[in-house]
């Protein structure tokens, strides 16, 4: 059985969803490369550090798509200084995982790449909320 979009939907514009803003394309990006790499990990170590950073992102993901779907500022700017953390961690998670060899230096520094641009976005988000 189909599914059609009912003709009212269909004619309506495309609206903005807390899914497209640039931020939650690039944490799901860097997701999707840790994915990638996370199978390759040492089993020593694929369980403990390579979970934590999943985890991580995935709640700085949640954090992301919280705040741009509050309209309170209050709730909006916790959210997004939550996201700030778990990038911070995870540039420490990452480089860890690149000393201890579990990921490569080029690994390491796309995966770097990808949250200095989540860190600077979510700078400008703040900024933005304190005018």
């Amino acid at each position: 059985m189909t599914h059609s979009v009912p003709s009212s939907t269909a004619s309506k514009s495309h609206t903005n969803t807390p899914l497209d803003i640039p931020i939650v394309h690039t944490l799901y990006q860097t997701y999707t490369s840790w994915s990638q790499l996370i199978v390759k990990f040492p089993k020593s170590q694929r369980y403990t550090l390579g979970e934590v950073c999943q985890q991580n992102l995935l709640h700085a993901l949640e954090a992301t798509i919280t705040a741009a779907s509050t309209p309170e500022v209050e709730i909006k700017t916790n959210k997004l200084r939550e996201a700030s953390a778990k990038i911070d961690m995870m540039r420490l998670l990452f480089r860890l995982a690149k000393d201890n060899k579990a990921i490569s230096n080029q690994a390491y520094l796309d995966l770097e790449s990808h949250l200095h641009e989540a860190g600077r976005m979510l700078g400008g988000w703040l900024k933005s909320l304190r005018s």
